[in-house]
């Protein structure tokens, strides 16, 4: 699972958050930091001075289960172990909530998970699985002008019923399963980043419910929602993995019938292991090509010729 502080999702590469504590620690601590398997492994700052020869610690770098959240420690020698805040605490000597801001102000992206205030909403019991009348979107039926100064054109608007909270100032975003049931809708404030996720919902990919009804099996696969609807806007049909994707995100493709995926994930690093991730996860008979969008960029960055002139990588290659 992910780790999540204030708010905050923490969704950097782990390997550059551990090289980051060494070096602001001034190499006191985590002398050493290797990949290991689907973890990293460092040596231990909570003995031996943080001096031990080899390292003992290991530090989980999955977000894509329910065992334990990404980021958590624990020693095999001194069996010292706890959340990824709790290293930063010891090397940095600072307090707990001080590794947490530290944490926050330097790999983190806003992701409020709240419980929004649809109070009209009608529940439909299906399989166990809680449903919403879509009759609830009638409910936010505007084009807000962030949008559209977001290049979003007013007909892929109407075309996913995109609308606009008036109680919280948000976008509104319905989200369906694949299945195109409607299971939640989720918010981006347009006055500052915070993106509102309701309590408890299973996301599933967006906009993979009206590719599998349209029967289309190319598609360009995005980390978010706005980016969705912006290639949307340039002709291209797109689904959001809500981030980089996981291991349920996956297991929803392998069923979807699409044959081929464009990757277009942001240009960082988290992006870069995103691709590599998906390559890694998906069939080796599925068609998949990367186009490598700049440093610092999403989608919604760039024009239509900007991004028809993006190099494209083949999945052997890249």
């Amino acid at each position: 699972m992910n780790l999540i502080i204030n708010n905050h999702i923490i969704d950097s590469n782990l390997k550059t958050i551990l090289e980051a504590v060494r070096d602001s620690s001034n190499n006191l601590y985590l002398h050493d930091i290797r990949q290991t398997g689907d973890n990293i492994a460092i040596t231990c700052p909570f003995h031996k001075d943080g001096n031990e020869k080899h390292p003992s610690c290991f530090v989980y770098n999955r977000t894509d289960s329910d065992e334990v959240p990404f980021g958590f420690f624990k020693c095999f020698t001194c069996y010292e172990q706890g959340q990824l805040y709790v290293l930063v605490s010891k090397c940095f000597g600072c307090t707990i909530e001080e590794a947490k801001q530290w944490l926050v102000d330097n790999f983190s992206e806003t992701f409020s998970i709240e419980s929004l205030d649809l109070t009209d909403i009608q529940l439909d019991k299906k399989d166990d699985t809680k449903y919403i009348d879509e009759s609830i979107l009638d409910k936010y039926k505007y084009i807000h002008p962030y949008l559209l100064k977001r290049n979003i054109s007013p007909e892929v608007i109407k075309k996913f019923m995109v609308g606009w909270n008036e109680d919280t100032d948000s976008i509104t975003f319905p989200v369906w399963d694949e299945h195109d049931n409607l299971v939640g809708i989720t918010e981006r404030s347009v006055k500052s980043k915070n993106f509102y996720i309701p309590e408890g919902i299973d996301l599933p990919i967006y906009l993979l419910n009206y590719v599998i009804k349209q029967n289309i099996n190319e598609v360009y696969v995005v980390e978010s929602q706005i980016d969705a609807l912006t290639l949307w806007g340039f002709g291209y049909p797109s689904i959001a993995l809500f981030g980089t994707g996981g291991k349920k995100s996956y297991n929803r493709l392998k069923k979807s019938g699409i044959r081929i995926y464009h990757l277009c994930l942001d240009g960082d690093l988290a992006g870069r292991h995103g691709i590599l991730r998906f390559i890694k996860n998906m069939p080796d008979d599925v068609v998949i090509d990367i186009i490598q969008l700049p440093q610092g960029k999403d989608v919604n960055d760039l024009s239509k010729a900007e991004f028809d002139n993006l190099e494209h990588f083949d999945k052997y290659t890249f």
